[in-house]
C-alpha cells in the first residue's frame, strides 16, 4: 500500500545539461533539460517555443549561397548582403525599402523629386489610413508619372489601385496606377573588379571617424570600404592584398589574415583608412601565429589564433604593445567571435569562452561558459565542422545563437538569465531547422533585426510569425529524471501539472518515462495539452464567441493531467511540430505515493 500522496515540484531554469549523471542533475538541476531543441530561455521564466522567421527579404541577387550580411542602420536602409554575381563585378547589395509608384499625371503641377507626400489607402472606405514620405526620382510614362517615394518599412499592402496620392509643396494630388512594388535588393556598384571565385564568406567591420564606414573583407580581393554612395578598394602598395580580418582600433584601420601572409597584422596610418604608409604612422606586426579573428574591445585589440591569444595596447605607432594572453587556447571559428553580455566571446577547443576568463587562465582556476553542454561541443568536434560556426546576437533577449550551416544540423543558443541572487549565468538550447550561410543582427532605430541567409541565396528575417517560412517548427522539451530524493524506492504516480504560459492556441504532445528511460518499463501512453483559454483578440475573424478563448483575459496557467504507472524516477517530455504560436513552459508538479524499497 502506497504511503500519503506527495507532489514533487520542479521551476523551469538551467537550460541544457549534458555533462552531469543523471542523480545530480535530479538533485542540484531539477529545472534543467535532458533535451532541450528549439526552446529558449525565456527572461520571464521558463522555456519558450522559439519564434519563427520569414522571407522578408526575397533573394539576393547573384548565384549561389548568401555570402555576408549586415544591419547597420546608419548606411542606406540598414540591411545590406553579399552573393557571387551571376554576370559582372557588382557583389554588394543594399535592401531598397522604397516603393515604386505609377500615378497618373491627371492635374498641372505634377510631384518633384524631393516633395513630400502622403498616400491615402482608401478615399472611400471608413477604415483610410495614410502615410508621408518624399519623392525620390521621377519618370515620365505612358501611364503617367512612374515616381520612387520613400514610405519607409511599411508593408506592400498599405497601396494599391486607385489610392490618392497628394503632394504636400505643391497641393495637388494623383491617382495611383496598379500597385506599388518595394524596389529592393539594389546593386552597390564596386569598383576595382573584385573577383568571387574563391570567396567563402565576406565579413563586415564597422567604424565611423568621419562618417559611417562599412568594410568588407573576403580573403581574396583587396578590403574594401563602403560609405552608403561609394564602393572603394584599399590598394595601397604597403596594404595586404587579400585580408580576411579588419578591426577598427585606436583610430587605425587593422588588416589581417592576408594567405601569403597569414603572421602579419597591418595597421593603417591615424584616421586614414587607405593609407598604410609607414611615413605616415602606418606599420605592420608579425604576431607570431596565423591569424584566425581580431576583435576590439575596451581600448584592446584582441588577436585570435587556432592555439594562442595576444593583445595589442596603445593608440599609435610608437607604443602599440604585444601582450600575450594565453598560449593554450585560441579560437577555432573566426565567426563566433562576438560581444556579449560585456565580454568577448568566441569559440575555444573544449566550447564557448569569455576573453575576460581567458586572460586570467594563468592566474586562477577557469572553467568554460559552456561546461553545461561539454559532450554536446565533444559531438559537434566529431560530427561537424565547428570552423564554419557563425555567431549573432540578440541584444533585447540576451541571447546569441551559433548556427551551422545545415538546416538539419543541431546548432546552439545560449542566453544569459540571472538568478534570484542576481548572479548571470548561461543557459543553453539546441536549434534545428534553420539553415545559415550568413547571419547579422543590429538595430535600424529603434527596432533589433535578426537576419540569415541560405545556400539557395535567400534572406530572412527571424524573430517573425510562428512558423519556419511556413514550415513548422519542431520543439521538444525532456525534464531530468525525478527521483523524488531516493532512487531505490519505488514510486506509483498519479498526476502531472504543467505551468503554462501560452501565446495562442497550440497542442502540445506530452510523453511520460520511466526508471531513467528503461525500455522494459511500461509507460503510459502520450497525451496532449491544448492551449485552449488563452486570451483572444476581439473582433478576430478566427475566433468565436462563448468559446473556450478569453476576450482581452488571462488563461489558466495549469494544465493537470492523471496518468498511471510506478517506477523509481519519471521524466516528461513536452513536443510541438506545428505553425502554432508560441509557449513557454514555466513549472511542472508530479503527485505520487511511495511504495516498498526494492
Amino acid at each position: 500500500m502506497s504511503d500519503a500522496l506527495q507532489t514533487y515540484v520542479s521551476v523551469m531554469a538551467g537550460g541544457l545539461v549534458t555533462n552531469v549523471d543523471p542523480l545530480t542533475q535530479s538533485n542540484n538541476f531539477s529545472g534543467s533539460a535532458v533535451r532541450l531543441v528549439n526552446m529558449e530561455p525565456s527572461l520571464e521564466g521558463g522555456y519558450r517555443r522559439i519564434s519563427g522567421f520569414e522571407n522578408s527579404y526575397g533573394t539576393l541577387p547573384g548565384t549561389g549561397k548568401v555570402l555576408g550580411l549586415v544591419v547597420n542602420g546608419d548606411i542606406n536602409q540598414g540591411v545590406l548582403g553579399c552573393r557571387a554575381p551571376s554576370s559582372g563585378n557588382n557583389y554588394l547589395h543594399h535592401y531598397n525599402h522604397y516603393y515604386t509608384i505609377v500615378v497618373t499625371d491627371n492635374q498641372s503641377a505634377s510631384f518633384t523629386v524631393g516633395e513630400t507626400v502622403t498616400a491615402v489607402v482608401s478615399s472611400s472606405d471608413d477604415s483610410a489610413v495614410s502615410a508621408s514620405g518624399s519623392v525620390i526620382s521621377k519618370t515620365a510614362n505612358g501611364s503617367g508619372n512612374s515616381i520612387v517615394i520613400n514610405f519607409g518599412r511599411l508593408p506592400d499592402t498599405i497601396f494599391s489601385a486607385n489610392n490618392v496620392i497628394t503632394g504636400g509643396t505643391s497641393s495637388h494630388s494623383s491617382t495611383v496606377v496598379g500597385t506599388p512594388s518595394v524596389i529592393g535588393w539594389t546593386a552597390v556598384s564596386t569598383a576595382g573588379s573584385p573577383t568571387m571565385t574563391g570567396v567563402d564568406v565576406v565579413r563586415f567591420e564597422r567604424y565611423n571617424w568621419t562618417e559611417e564606414i562599412l568594410l568588407l573583407t573576403d580573403g581574396v580581393n583587396p578590403a574594401a570600404k563602403y560609405n552608403g554612395s561609394t564602393y572603394t578598394q584599399i590598394t595601397h602598395a604597403n596594404a595586404p592584398t587579400d585580408p580576411k580580418f579588419a578591426s577598427a582600433f585606436a583610430n587605425h584601420l587593422w588588416l589581417a589574415g592576408d594567405p601569403a601572409e597569414p603572421f602579419n597584422i597591418y595597421f593603417s596610418a591615424p584616421n586614414a583608412d587607405t593609407d598604410f604608409d609607414p611615413a605616415n604612422g602606418a606599420g605592420v606586426i608579425n604576431i607570431g601565429f596565423t591569424v584566425t579573428q581580431m576583435k576590439a574591445f575596451r581600448n584592446q585589440l584582441y588577436v585570435f589564433g587556432q592555439n594562442q591569444i595576444k593583445r595589442i595596447i596603445g593608440d599609435n605607432y610608437s607604443n602599440f604593445t604585444v601582450e600575450n594572453v594565453t598560449n593554450d587556447l585560441g579560437c577555432v571559428a573566426p565567426d563566433t567571435v562576438v560581444e556579449f553580455g560585456g565580454d568577448i566571446i568566441f569559440l575555444g577547443p573544449d566550447g564557448v569562452r569569455p576573453i575576460s576568463g581567458t586572460s586570467r587562465i594563468g592566474d586562477v582556476e577557469l572553467e568554460t561558459v559552456s561546461r553545461e553542454i561539454q559532450k554536446t561541443f565533444e559531438n559537434y568536434t566529431a560530427n561537424e565542422d565547428v570552423t564554419k560556426l557563425k555567431a549573432l546576437v540578440l541584444r533585447r533577449k540576451s541571447q546569441f545563437r551559433l548556427f551551422f550551416e545545415a538546416n538539419t544540423s543541431l546548432s546552439l543558443l545560449a542566453a544569459i538569465r540571472k538568478s534570484p541572487t542576481a548572479q548571470s549565468t548561461f543557459e543553453y538550447s539546441q536549434l534545428v531547422g534553420i539553415e545559415a550561410t550568413a547571419v547579422a543582427s543590429g538595430y535600424i532605430g529603434q527596432f533589433e533585426f535578426v537576419l540569415h541567409g541560405d545556400t539557395s541565396g535567400k534572406v530572412y528575417k527571424q524573430e517573425e510569425g510562428s512558423s519556419f517560412n511556413t514550415e513548422n517548427i519542431f520543439s521538444v522539451y525532456q525534464t531530468p529524471y525525478y527521483f523524488m530524493g531516493d532512487p531505490e524506492v519505488r514510486k506509483v504516480f498519479y498526476k502531472v501539472k504543467t505551468f503554462l504560459k501560452t501565446e495562442g492556441e497550440a497542442i502540445i504532445n506530452v510523453g511520460i518515462d520511466f526508471n531513467f528511460g528503461d525500455s522494459e518499463i511500461n509507460t503510459p501512453e502520450n497525451f496532449s495539452l491544448t492551449t485552449a483559454g488563452a486570451a483572444s483578440l476581439f473582433d478576430s475573424s478566427s475566433t468565436i464567441f462563448d468559446t473556450t478563448d478569453i476576450y482581452d483575459g488571462n488563461p489558466s496557467p495549469t494544465r493537470s493531467t492523471s496518468i498511471t504507472g510506478s517506477g523509481d524516477s519519471i521524466s516528461v517530455s513536452y513536443v510541438t511540430n506545428s505553425t502554432s504560436p508560441s509557449h513557454t513552459i514555466q513549472a511542472v508538479s508530479v503527485l505520487y505515493g511511495t511504495g516498498d524499497r526494492r
